[in-house]
């Protein structure tokens, strides 16, 4: 009997908490088409300006400690390292990334939200041929105090 009212506790406490959520979701009156569409745009821009090849344009998309390649052995830390990394991309002959957003989402306070996406890698081999590889990316962006959303994280892997 106790394991069944302890059980049932359980069920109503999780009923409650998603019913206080909802209910504080709607209440807030978020407009998260608004900021969604933000995100999609601030990560269009920034495939752009790795496609223009404008460093001052990338930089100023990334937070000041944003993480990229996230859990992997090659993992960055802070806008220096990323931009060290990535700097092969802006080099007139250097190999290209493109990527687009296919989804987009806020979560939390309608401050933080990431886009998904997929991504095509180029470059030349030693040989000069052009090697091709398909992936997909996540992006999570951070709004900033003066409105702009920034990536304070990204991550990347190959499609087999």
């Amino acid at each position: 009997m106790r394991k069944a009212m302890s059980m049932w506790k359980s069920f109503m406490t999780g009923v409650l908490f998603v019913v206080l959520f909802a209910s504080t979701s709607r209440s807030q009156g978020l407009d998260l088409q608004g900021p969604v569409a933000q995100i999609v745009k601030a990560d269009a821009d920034f495939a752009q300006s790795v496609a223009d090849r404008n460093r001052e344009r990338f930089l100023s998309l990334i937070a000041e400690t944003a993480t990229f390649g996230g859990g992997t052995p090659n993992e960055l830390h802070g806008r220096d390292a990323i931009m060290q990394e990535w700097a092969a991309f802006f080099s007139p002959d250097g190999p290209t990334l493109t990527w687009a957003p296919t989804k987009g989402e806020i979560i939390g306070a309608g401050d933080l939200g990431y886009t998904i996406g997929r991504s095509v890698f180029r470059s030349k081999g030693a040989d000069g041929k052009t090697t091709e590889r398909h992936g997909q990316y996540v992006t999570v962006w951070k709004k900033q105090a003066d409105g702009t959303w920034k990536a304070i994280y990204d991550a990347g892997s190959t499609i087999p």
